[in-house]
């Protein structure tokens, strides 16, 4: 209790008890509350900084999130073209393979070039036909139209209205001597307008079946069109001396996982090989990654042993267990890309004895050249079976659940069947007439294997998810509404909210008790008043009655 000193109100009025009742109030009731207010700001102070902590956290794993992201999507497979004549590019890591071959490009992708020349008279608001054109092209897939009325039908409304259809461009130019109309189509042959389309285009032309080319007749060539045709052509390359054809000058399907782009007629030697410096390189990030969040958890979770000061995480349960997940990345199984479970230690990531994760790199080389795609497990998310004829897919939102499946597929029955380790899969058949079977439930639900024939077949598929990207979807579901961080953040600022309600009612406990003992001791120093005057008044008396002697 806190030492009682007089104040001047005491000093001057000697009429009461002599105690200084202010301050023994404020005594009384720091003695009766000082306790749980000290331990109720201790709590609040304590977590004050655990919120400020915990969001110290979240920005690092978002950090660690976006950066596991980024080293997944990152190339490490180089592709190369010794000529500009071809350009080639990794355009999916996971599924590139490597490729040694000479591409000689025999011709380009073009387009088709339908032009008219006008009569020196035409202008972009001379009249056109009215009515319907359909265009179609050479493949025939689907019709586009458009109608001709009163309100478009100048020849500027019908450059418009074409250049308006998808594949399609057109323009109207101004060659000096008149106007030229000039109708393009995309590369390749299937890409180009059909005869009927031409014919539709000619119609609305004004010019008719005994139109003369570029001679003006009022009857069947009032426009005095003349018209060229340059006709579209696909690309034509030899690849290793096979020849190969394709409708555009880009394509992502001769080679897996790769984009060959045609610049110009010509001969060039592509290559594609994951290089053992740059497969290096994405490690280290990876490690370099791993190494910043692991550090931090431990700085941040120290319990401040032997005087050290402890980390503002210290004791923190959601800390713990994201350190715990960081710790056991090196002993963690990598499931879905082979056989038995890839280890980080088979690629020669180890741990030192401060807990970081470094790479040996004389362990790294011999890994690669025992088993050049040991490093998918690191990076590359993918489907793959042991049948190279079996496409294996799923569904990206949904992923089946790691590991290997047997497959079994009986066309011998009616219908034919088909079991993923087990559970029944839909049978069906694409556009293409090959067989498809699904995976609609358990484990394996997403799951899409396409079969390059319809004959018995008995293999393994599988599904191996990256520990990259396992580590960006574990620090996405931290971050998540409902995940562990946002849980602890939401349950330390209810805490926060209660530790504050708490002071709260303290300061109010106080009040009223510096309210009760301000009226009790008031009343108790009225009656020593009181009863100190009759005292007087007595001694008083007395002296007089014995003066009076």
């Amino acid at each position: 209790m806190a030492e009682i000193k007089p104040d001047i109100l005491s000093a001057v009025s000697r009429g009461g008890s002599g105690i200084e009742i202010k301050q023994l109030v404020t005594s009384l009731v720091a003695a009766e509350t000082s306790g749980e207010r000290s331990l109720n700001q201790r709590r609040l102070d304590s977590t004050s900084t655990t919120i400020s902590a915990m969001g110290q956290l979240s920005q690092q794993v978002g950090t660690f999130k976006d950066g596991m992201a980024a080293v997944a999507q990152a190339a490490s497979r180089q592709a190369s073209s010794s000529t500009s004549a071809v350009t080639f590019e990794v355009s999916n890591a996971a599924l590139a393979s490597d490729v040694s071959a000479s591409v000689s490009v025999q011709r380009l992708a073009t387009e088709q070039i339908l032009s008219f020349s006008f009569d020196a008279s035409v202008t972009p608001t001379s009249a056109v036909n009215q009515g319907t054109v359909s265009l179609n092209t050479a493949a025939g897939d689907s019709a586009s139209s458009f109608t001709i009325d009163s309100s478009n039908n100048t020849l500027s409304d019908l450059t418009e209205q074409l250049n308006a259809i998808d594949g399609v461009t057109a323009s109207l130019l101004d060659t000096g001597t008149g106007y030229a109309l000039i109708v393009k189509s995309k590369v390749g042959e299937n890409n180009a307008l059909d005869a009927d389309s031409i014919t539709a285009i000619k119609t609305a032309l004004k010019m008719t079946s005994d139109a003369d080319e570029g001679v003006t007749d009022a009857t069947n060539n009032p426009l005095g069109a003349g018209s060229t045709l340059v006709a579209a052509q696909d690309a034509l390359l030899l690849v290793d001396g096979v020849t190969v054809t394709r409708s555009e000058n880009s394509f992502d399907d001769l080679f897996v996982g790769h984009k060959v782009t045609l610049n110009a007629v010509g001969t060039s030697t592509l290559a594609s090989a994951d290089s053992s410096t740059s497969v290096q390189e994405r490690i280290n990030s990876f490690l370099t990654i791993a190494n910043e969040l692991k550090s931090y958890l431990t700085q941040a979770t120290q319990r401040g042993l032997n005087g050290a000061e402890p980390g503002p995480l210290a004791g923190d349960v959601a800390a713990q267990s994201v350190l715990s997940r960081m710790r056991n990345i090196a002993t963690q199984p990598i499931t879905g890309f082979g056989d038995e479970p890839i280890y980080l230690a088979q690629i020669g990531i180890q741990t030192e004895r401060d807990g970081t994760l470094t790479l040996n790199a004389e362990r790294f080389e011999r890994a690669i050249a025992e088993n050049p795609d040991i490093v998918d497990a690191l990076f590359s998310t993918k489907y793959s079976s042991e049948d190279p004829n079996l496409e294996v897919t799923g569904l990206s939102f949904a992923p089946p659940k790691v590991g290997s499946y047997a497959l079994v597929y009986d066309p011998s029955t009616s219908p034919a069947t088909a079991t993923l380790d087990g559970q029944a899969l839909s049978v069906g058949t694409n556009d293409d007439g090959d067989v498809v079977l699904r995976a609609t439930d358990g484990d394996a639900y997403g799951l899409q294997l396409t079969l390059g024939s319809n004959e018995s077949l008995t293999t393994t598929v599988r599904y191996g998810q990256s520990m990259a990207d396992q580590l960006e979807s574990y620090g996405e579901t931290l971050l998540g509404a409902t995940g562990l961080i946002a849980r602890r953040e939401t349950e330390l600022s209810d805490n926060l909210a209660g530790f504050e309600t708490n002071l709260e009612d303290i300061e109010t406990k106080a009040a009223a008790l510096t309210e009760r003992y301000n009226i009790r001791f008031g009343r108790m120093e009225a009656v020593i008043t009181s009863m100190n005057k009759t005292g007087e008044y007595m001694q008083s008396l007395m002296d007089a009655w014995n003066a009076d002697r």
